[in-house]
């Protein structure tokens, strides 16, 4: 029975890889090389291949990836435009890299920046807009911002901490900006646990990069020539790393499925708002979210998927702008703090089986079915 077990989220999936990995993890123990070794290189050139691009750098974390990408940038001093709604780490690279966090408001109906509200906030100081593919559902305004980059003559970074293989006309989220950054974190959609890394198709930045992980080092003359410090990500988090590589492809089609279930069964649903689906993307899915009406408090309706055993989460929130690391001066971004406390996340990943993912949907609509006859109830009863 589905209701005995606690539907929690995500754990790390290896498959049919687990012999494989430990057979690879005893061969970094024999030797002793557990640093800048034949996996890290292999994990390097596994991610060029699957993602189709010039140049790729495996690096400490998703955070690190950001901060590095910024710095090979030249961005120092310069502000960066980046949406409230996203993880602390991306507004923290920023400031870390010497820059400056400008938050910008978002489109409700995709979760990533609005073409229209970047716009106003472009001044003659602003060096990049960083673009976040939230829960790695694809919109076509990443390229109307592309645009906005290119006649502004400033940089266009991905956050893409979400979005591992994800697709738009074809196109890798990562293959869109100047350079791209991925989380490999527990949780996302590949995983080493920690790490993260670097997609660019320009050489330059590339061996920007390239040093700055490794303590600005210069390989041409092992000489040091910038301020940097270790970024490196570990030959055995490499060895997952090319693992899941190799699942990602089955790690996307099942999140998709898991997903057109929630959409199928829960779209007419007059309590529930989705996100906008682009024509011609496939979506990573990392999480399925949705939003609740107003008419629906969000904790109420938690505790009741609690008691049928399912973890409801959201994030992120407060949002950055308004963490007290940022929120000294005080502004408002309209759409981003009216509909944060509606949106919850469904699970996707590997452990959502089609039976849990209708049980899951069925919960949703009797949850809020219960929560509507309480209400009623009260009402009549004053």
């Amino acid at each position: 029975m589905i209701s005995k077990k606690f539907i929690k989220g995500a754990d790390p999936f290896f498959g049919k890889y687990k012999k494989n990995i430990l057979k690879d993890i005893e061969y970094c123990l024999k030797t002793g090389n557990l640093s800048n070794g034949k996996f890290t290189n292999q994990f390097e050139k596994d991610l060029k291949k699957y993602f189709k691009s010039k140049f790729a750098l495996s690096v400490s974390s998703g955070g690190t990836a950001l901060e590095l990408a910024i710095t090979a940038l030249g961005l120092k001093g310069k502000e960066i435009i980046l949406p409230s709604q996203t993880f602390i780490a991306t507004p923290n690279a920023i400031v870390k890299a010497g820059a400056k966090p400008v938050f910008c408001d978002i489109k409700i109906d995709t979760g990533c920046l609005d073409p229209k509200e970047v716009i106003k906030k472009i001044t003659n100081k602003t060096g990049a807009i960083m673009f976040v593919h939230m829960f790695g559902i694809m919109t076509d305004d990443i390229f109307k911002i592309q645009n906005i980059c290119k006649k502004k003559n400033i940089f266009l970074i991905e956050d893409a901490s979400h979005a591992h293989g994800a697709k738009i006309n074809n196109i890798f989220a990562g293959n869109i900006g100047d350079v791209s950054c991925f989380s490999l974190y527990a949780t996302k959609i590949m995983t080493t646990g920690e790490g993260g890394f670097v997609l660019t198709k320009n050489r330059r930045i590339f061996e920007e990069i390239k040093s700055l992980k490794n303590y600005g080092k210069n390989e041409k003359d092992q000489k040091f020539y910038k301020l940097s410090s270790n970024y490196r990500l570990s030959e055995i988090s490499a060895i997952l790393g090319i693992y899941q590589l190799k699942m990602l492809n089955k790690f996307i089609q099942h999140r998709n499925k898991i997903a057109n279930i929630y959409l199928n069964k829960l779209k007419n649903n007059n309590f529930l708002d989705f996100f906008k689906k682009t024509k011609n993307t496939t979506n990573s899915y990392w999480r399925f979210p949705l939003y609740l009406s107003k008419k629906i408090k969000r904790e109420i309706f938690q505790k009741c998927m609690q008691k049928k055993l399912i973890r409801i989460t959201w994030m992120y929130e407060p949002l950055c702008h308004l963490q007290p690391v940022y929120n000294k001066k005080k502004f408002k971004l309209t759409k981003s703090e009216e509909h944060i406390g509606q949106l919850i996340n469904l699970p996707t990943h590997l452990n959502i089986s089609k039976k849990i993912a209708i049980y899951v949907s069925n919960s949703v609509i009797q949850s809020i079915n219960e929560i509507n006859k309480k209400k009623s109830l009260n009402n009549r009863s004053k």
